[in-house]
Protein backbone atom coordinates (compact mmCIF):
# COMPACT_ATOMS: atom_id res chain seq x y z
CA UNK A 1 0.00 0.00 0.00
CA UNK A 2 1.64 3.35 -1.05
CA UNK A 3 1.47 6.21 -3.16
CA UNK A 4 1.75 4.67 -6.98
CA UNK A 5 -0.41 0.82 -6.42
CA UNK A 6 0.43 -1.86 -8.65
CA UNK A 7 -1.33 -3.65 -11.45
CA UNK A 8 -1.54 -6.78 -8.66
CA UNK A 9 -2.73 -4.22 -5.92
CA UNK A 10 -5.82 -2.34 -8.39
CA UNK A 11 -6.81 -5.99 -9.49
CA UNK A 12 -7.52 -6.87 -6.43
CA UNK A 13 -9.26 -3.67 -5.21
CA UNK A 14 -11.62 -4.28 -8.86
CA UNK A 15 -11.96 -7.53 -7.61
CA UNK A 16 -12.77 -7.01 -3.71
CA UNK A 17 -15.52 -4.41 -5.37
CA UNK A 18 -16.69 -6.85 -7.73
CA UNK A 19 -20.12 -7.08 -5.98
CA UNK A 20 -20.68 -3.46 -5.14
CA UNK A 21 -20.12 -1.76 -1.75
CA UNK A 22 -21.45 -3.93 0.91
CA UNK A 23 -22.79 -2.61 4.36
CA UNK A 24 -24.02 -4.49 6.76
CA UNK A 25 -24.98 -5.46 10.53
CA UNK A 26 -27.32 -2.19 10.21
CA UNK A 27 -30.00 -0.10 12.50
CA UNK A 28 -32.00 1.89 11.09
CA UNK A 29 -35.39 4.63 11.32
CA UNK A 30 -36.71 5.80 8.77
CA UNK A 31 -40.05 7.53 7.50
CA UNK A 32 -41.75 8.07 3.74
CA UNK A 33 -43.99 11.22 3.81
CA UNK A 34 -45.93 13.36 1.37
CA UNK A 35 -44.98 16.52 0.23
CA UNK A 36 -45.90 19.62 -1.73
CA UNK A 37 -46.25 18.85 -5.53
CA UNK A 38 -44.70 22.43 -6.29
CA UNK A 39 -42.07 22.37 -4.26
CA UNK A 40 -40.87 19.13 -5.77
CA UNK A 41 -41.34 20.20 -9.15
CA UNK A 42 -39.15 23.14 -7.92
CA UNK A 43 -36.15 21.31 -6.74
CA UNK A 44 -35.53 18.74 -9.02
CA UNK A 45 -33.20 19.23 -11.73
CA UNK A 46 -33.94 18.81 -15.38
CA UNK A 47 -34.20 16.15 -17.11
CA UNK A 48 -35.70 14.41 -13.80
CA UNK A 49 -39.50 15.28 -13.56
CA UNK A 50 -41.89 14.60 -10.65
CA UNK A 51 -43.71 11.82 -9.72
CA UNK A 52 -47.25 12.50 -9.23
CA UNK A 53 -47.61 11.00 -6.06
CA UNK A 54 -44.54 13.43 -4.42
CA UNK A 55 -43.33 11.84 -1.61
CA UNK A 56 -40.24 11.89 -0.20
CA UNK A 57 -37.82 9.28 2.52
CA UNK A 58 -35.84 10.59 5.14
CA UNK A 59 -33.39 7.90 7.40
CA UNK A 60 -30.89 7.41 9.97
CA UNK A 61 -28.76 4.39 9.82
CA UNK A 62 -25.73 3.21 11.79
CA UNK A 63 -23.83 0.95 9.16
CA UNK A 64 -21.73 -1.22 11.87
CA UNK A 65 -19.98 -3.26 9.02
CA UNK A 66 -18.37 -2.72 5.45
CA UNK A 67 -16.40 -3.38 2.72
CA UNK A 68 -14.70 -0.79 2.10
CA UNK A 69 -13.60 1.05 5.88
CA UNK A 70 -14.54 1.28 9.39
CA UNK A 71 -18.17 1.82 10.60
CA UNK A 72 -19.94 5.06 10.05
CA UNK A 73 -22.99 6.31 10.51
CA UNK A 74 -25.16 8.49 8.18
CA UNK A 75 -28.65 9.88 7.26
CA UNK A 76 -30.15 11.08 4.04
CA UNK A 77 -33.24 12.70 2.55
CA UNK A 78 -35.01 11.74 -0.80
CA UNK A 79 -37.88 13.37 -2.73
CA UNK A 80 -39.71 10.69 -5.47
CA UNK A 81 -38.47 11.31 -9.15
CA UNK A 82 -39.08 9.91 -12.70
CA UNK A 83 -36.91 9.55 -15.67
CA UNK A 84 -38.82 8.45 -18.67
CA UNK A 85 -41.30 7.29 -17.01
CA UNK A 86 -39.17 5.08 -14.43
CA UNK A 87 -40.12 6.61 -10.42
CA UNK A 88 -37.24 6.37 -8.52
CA UNK A 89 -35.74 8.86 -5.70
CA UNK A 90 -33.41 11.63 -6.21
CA UNK A 91 -30.85 12.35 -3.16
CA UNK A 92 -30.93 15.82 -1.73
CA UNK A 93 -28.89 15.20 1.23
CA UNK A 94 -26.45 12.47 2.81
CA UNK A 95 -24.87 13.78 5.98
CA UNK A 96 -22.33 11.17 6.85
CA UNK A 97 -19.53 10.74 9.96
CA UNK A 98 -16.93 9.08 7.72
CA UNK A 99 -14.70 11.32 5.06
CA UNK A 100 -13.92 7.54 3.00
CA UNK A 101 -17.60 7.45 2.89
CA UNK A 102 -18.18 10.65 1.86
CA UNK A 103 -15.82 10.92 -0.38
CA UNK A 104 -16.22 8.07 -2.35
CA UNK A 105 -20.29 8.53 -2.50
CA UNK A 106 -19.51 12.16 -3.95
CA UNK A 107 -16.87 11.37 -6.61
CA UNK A 108 -18.29 7.76 -7.65
CA UNK A 109 -21.82 8.04 -8.27
CA UNK A 110 -22.24 12.31 -6.93
CA UNK A 111 -24.09 11.52 -3.88
CA UNK A 112 -24.58 14.70 -2.01
CA UNK A 113 -22.42 14.02 1.21
CA UNK A 114 -21.43 15.88 3.77
CA UNK A 115 -19.63 15.75 6.82
CA UNK A 116 -21.55 15.40 10.02
CA UNK A 117 -20.49 15.72 13.51
CA UNK A 118 -23.21 13.55 15.19
CA UNK A 119 -25.35 10.85 13.65
CA UNK A 120 -27.27 8.93 16.40
CA UNK A 121 -29.72 6.13 16.69
CA UNK A 122 -31.40 5.55 19.88
CA UNK A 123 -33.84 2.67 21.08
CA UNK A 124 -35.49 3.22 24.76
CA UNK A 125 -38.40 0.33 24.65
CA UNK A 126 -40.43 0.73 21.95
CA UNK A 127 -39.11 4.62 20.93
CA UNK A 128 -36.74 5.15 18.31
CA UNK A 129 -35.50 8.82 17.95
CA UNK A 130 -32.81 9.07 15.02
CA UNK A 131 -31.13 12.10 14.81
CA UNK A 132 -28.58 14.05 12.17
CA UNK A 133 -26.78 17.21 13.71
CA UNK A 134 -24.28 18.66 11.00
CA UNK A 135 -23.09 22.70 12.32
CA UNK A 136 -24.72 22.10 15.13
CA UNK A 137 -28.16 21.78 14.49
CA UNK A 138 -30.20 18.63 14.21
CA UNK A 139 -30.86 19.02 10.71
CA UNK A 140 -32.97 15.64 10.67
CA UNK A 141 -34.97 13.94 13.51
CA UNK A 142 -37.00 10.58 13.21
CA UNK A 143 -38.98 9.96 15.91
CA UNK A 144 -41.06 6.42 15.83
CA UNK A 145 -43.14 4.73 18.55
CA UNK A 146 -43.10 1.28 17.29
CA UNK A 147 -46.00 -1.26 17.29
CA UNK A 148 -44.34 -4.50 16.38
CA UNK A 149 -42.70 -6.56 14.25
CA UNK A 150 -43.27 -6.88 9.86
CA UNK A 151 -42.27 -8.80 7.24
CA UNK A 152 -40.09 -7.07 5.38
CA UNK A 153 -42.43 -6.29 2.39
CA UNK A 154 -44.04 -4.22 4.37
CA UNK A 155 -41.09 -2.10 4.20
CA UNK A 156 -41.27 1.05 1.13
CA UNK A 157 -39.45 -0.63 -1.95
CA UNK A 158 -36.94 1.57 -2.97
CA UNK A 159 -37.06 1.72 -6.75
CA UNK A 160 -33.54 3.29 -8.64
CA UNK A 161 -31.78 6.55 -7.06
CA UNK A 162 -31.00 9.43 -8.98
CA UNK A 163 -27.89 11.09 -8.72
CA UNK A 164 -25.77 13.96 -10.70
CA UNK A 165 -22.25 13.16 -11.16
CA UNK A 166 -20.39 16.75 -11.52
CA UNK A 167 -17.45 18.82 -10.34
CA UNK A 168 -16.48 22.75 -10.69
CA UNK A 169 -13.74 23.48 -13.09
CA UNK A 170 -10.72 25.75 -11.36
CA UNK A 171 -12.15 28.86 -12.46
CA UNK A 172 -15.54 27.70 -10.51
CA UNK A 173 -17.40 29.46 -13.16
CA UNK A 174 -18.30 26.33 -14.88
CA UNK A 175 -18.31 22.61 -15.28
CA UNK A 176 -15.18 20.22 -15.72
CA UNK A 177 -17.96 18.67 -18.08
CA UNK A 178 -21.24 18.03 -18.58
CA UNK A 179 -22.95 17.06 -15.14
CA UNK A 180 -24.00 13.48 -15.58
CA UNK A 181 -27.00 11.93 -14.45
CA UNK A 182 -26.60 8.99 -12.85
CA UNK A 183 -28.90 5.93 -11.95
CA UNK A 184 -28.45 3.60 -9.10
CA UNK A 185 -29.94 0.33 -7.35
CA UNK A 186 -29.35 -1.38 -4.06
CA UNK A 187 -29.98 -4.79 -2.96
CA UNK A 188 -31.58 -4.44 0.42
CA UNK A 189 -32.11 -7.13 3.38
CA UNK A 190 -34.39 -5.34 5.82
CA UNK A 191 -33.32 -7.46 8.73
CA UNK A 192 -36.38 -7.44 11.48
CA UNK A 193 -37.96 -4.88 10.86
CA UNK A 194 -40.64 -2.91 12.67
CA UNK A 195 -43.36 -0.31 11.95
CA UNK A 196 -45.31 2.02 14.11
CA UNK A 197 -46.54 6.15 14.06
CA UNK A 198 -43.54 8.28 13.51
CA UNK A 199 -42.78 11.87 13.10
CA UNK A 200 -40.03 14.02 10.80
CA UNK A 201 -38.65 16.77 11.26
CA UNK A 202 -36.21 18.47 9.07
CA UNK A 203 -34.42 21.92 10.70
CA UNK A 204 -33.97 25.11 9.45
CA UNK A 205 -30.17 25.73 8.73
CA UNK A 206 -28.35 28.03 6.39
CA UNK A 207 -25.87 25.35 5.87
CA UNK A 208 -28.27 22.60 4.79
CA UNK A 209 -31.62 24.22 2.89
CA UNK A 210 -33.41 21.16 3.14
CA UNK A 211 -36.09 21.98 5.50
CA UNK A 212 -37.61 23.88 2.75
CA UNK A 213 -39.29 20.37 1.94
CA UNK A 214 -41.91 20.45 3.33
CA UNK A 215 -43.65 17.42 5.47
CA UNK A 216 -47.54 17.01 4.56
CA UNK A 217 -47.88 13.35 6.15
CA UNK A 218 -45.88 10.91 7.37
CA UNK A 219 -46.85 7.66 5.77
CA UNK A 220 -44.53 4.80 6.63
CA UNK A 221 -42.37 5.02 9.86
CA UNK A 222 -39.96 1.98 11.14
CA UNK A 223 -37.03 0.92 12.42
CA UNK A 224 -34.69 -2.44 11.85
CA UNK A 225 -31.64 -3.82 13.04
CA UNK A 226 -29.68 -6.64 11.20
CA UNK A 227 -29.84 -4.61 7.88
CA UNK A 228 -27.56 -4.95 4.72
CA UNK A 229 -27.35 -2.94 1.74
CA UNK A 230 -25.39 -3.75 -1.24
CA UNK A 231 -24.26 -1.29 -3.57
CA UNK A 232 -24.52 -1.88 -7.47
CA UNK A 233 -22.82 -0.47 -9.80
CA UNK A 234 -24.47 3.09 -11.29
CA UNK A 235 -24.99 3.78 -14.74
CA UNK A 236 -24.71 7.45 -16.60
CA UNK A 237 -28.01 7.50 -18.20
CA UNK A 238 -28.09 11.29 -19.79
CA UNK A 239 -25.93 14.42 -19.82
CA UNK A 240 -26.99 17.98 -18.68
CA UNK A 241 -26.53 21.49 -19.49
CA UNK A 242 -24.23 23.16 -17.23
CA UNK A 243 -26.24 26.27 -17.59
CA UNK A 244 -29.37 24.77 -17.15
CA UNK A 245 -28.34 22.87 -14.05
CA UNK A 246 -26.27 25.26 -12.10
CA UNK A 247 -28.78 26.48 -9.87
CA UNK A 248 -29.68 22.95 -8.60
CA UNK A 249 -25.73 22.47 -8.13
CA UNK A 250 -25.09 24.07 -4.73
CA UNK A 251 -26.85 21.64 -2.57
CA UNK A 252 -23.03 19.48 -1.85
CA UNK A 253 -21.44 22.49 -0.33
CA UNK A 254 -21.91 25.58 2.17
CA UNK A 255 -21.22 28.30 0.52
CA UNK A 256 -22.06 31.76 1.11
CA UNK A 257 -24.73 33.49 -1.42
Amino acid sequence: MGLVRSLDEIASVTQHFSKGAIMEDAIMVMATFRTKAEVVKRVLPPPLEPDPASTGLAYVAEFHRTNFGPPYKEAALFISAQYKGEVGNYCLSMPVTNDMAMTSGREILGFPKKMAEKITVERKGNKVTGVCIRKGIPIIEIKVNLTGPVEPEAFPHIGPIYLFKYFLDPSMSTFDYNPRLVKQFNEIDWGKPELGEGELTLVKSKHDPIYEIPIEEVLIAGYTEGMKIRMLAGEVIAEVDPIDFMPYSFIKNDWPL
